[in-house]
């Protein structure tokens, strides 16, 4: 899924101060989602989120190649969580509304398994499996060598499964299947 139309990129990388603003509201939302599951709080995902846009709009146009913009932006995005995430120098747990609902009580704990993992391997899980990246993406992004990312995301698989071991003896499916939901 790529982060905004090619077109308005590429517009937006020749200077076009439209296509710049066009461009920062068709990534906000993504930036932000981005941000809050990295993170695990919307207010500090928000700061993250908005200074990612900042950066892209101040330098969008001395990007040299449009076709590299996702890649970019995802290096924006994770730094500037991190960033934040160190700034504040905090272990923020999601904060979850109470449900009845099986299917939301499962999410929530998947929420809440994520939320002990180090940062590291949280980056890793939420680029994996939340934004369907490869792992060779996932290390352009993080700067990391690709063994690094297999390793983090084997490590965190073992962390996630003991957490989430009361769910059953059935094998995890390849993928999760939760969508991002941050209160």
């Amino acid at each position: 899924m790529r982060w905004a139309p090619p077109e308005v990129v590429a517009s937006a990388t020749r200077g076009d101060r439209g296509a710049t603003d066009e461009l920062i509201a068709a990534i906000w939302p993504r930036c932000f989602r981005l941000a809050a599951t990295v993170i695990g709080d919307r207010e500090l995902a928000q700061d993250a989120a908005q200074e990612a846009c900042a950066i892209v709009h101040r330098k969008v146009r001395w990007l040299r190649d449009a076709a590299a913009f996702d890649a970019w932006l995802y290096r924006i995005v994770m730094r500037e969580a991190n960033r934040v995430r160190r700034r504040r120098a905090i272990a923020v747990e999601p904060r979850f509304e109470a449900s009845t609902d099986p299917d939301a009580t499962a999410a929530m704990d998947v929420w809440r398994a994520l939320a002990v993992l180090s940062p590291e391997l949280r980056d890793v899980v939420v680029l994996f499996y939340f934004d369907d990246l490869k792992t060779e993406e996932i290390a352009a992004i993080l700067h990391v060598a690709h063994a690094t990312v297999r390793t983090r995301l084997n490590r965190a698989r073992e962390r996630l499964r003991g957490s989430l071991r009361d769910y059953g003896d059935e094998p995890a499916p390849a993928r999760f299947e939760v969508t991002p939901h941050v209160v």
